[in-house]
């Protein structure tokens, strides 16, 4: 499968999640091959919700933790900057999803404590 069509997957899900909630609200969702360094913003009452989703094609126990890219996080933060700064009650999170075994884990990256560990892939 292809980066678009990974993409729309990932737009899929976020359509499903925000629609399962009466009070998330989508602010801005990134367009499918932007390579943008998230792929929404969304609020929840008065806190806005900076998200990446990554749809993956394996059970979610196959590896120890989340596969999470470095480059990733780290652009994600700096982008977060700013809504870090309006509020501390705003979040990013990470959406790991498996549709394999029908499992969502979402990590708070500012405040989930975190071990780094570097695996050549």
């Amino acid at each position: 499968m292809g980066f678009k069509e990974y993409e729309k997957r990932e737009r899929k899900f976020l359509h499903w999640y925000i629609n399962s909630k009466d009070e998330h609200k989508l602010e801005k969702e990134s367009e499918v091959g932007s390579y943008e360094r998230n792929d929404f913003i969304m609020t929840s009452g008065n806190t806005y919700i900076m998200g990446e989703i990554k749809i993956r094609s394996f059970e979610h126990n196959k590896y120890p933790s989340s596969l999470l890219e470095l480059d990733k996080v780290k652009g994600l933060m700096d982008k977060f900057e700013i809504y870090h700064q309006m509020g501390e009650t705003n979040k990013l999170y990470y959406y790991a999803v498996y549709p394999k075994d029908r499992t969502i884990l979402v990590y708070d990256i500012i405040n989930t404590p975190s071990t780094l560990s570097y695996e050549w892939c």
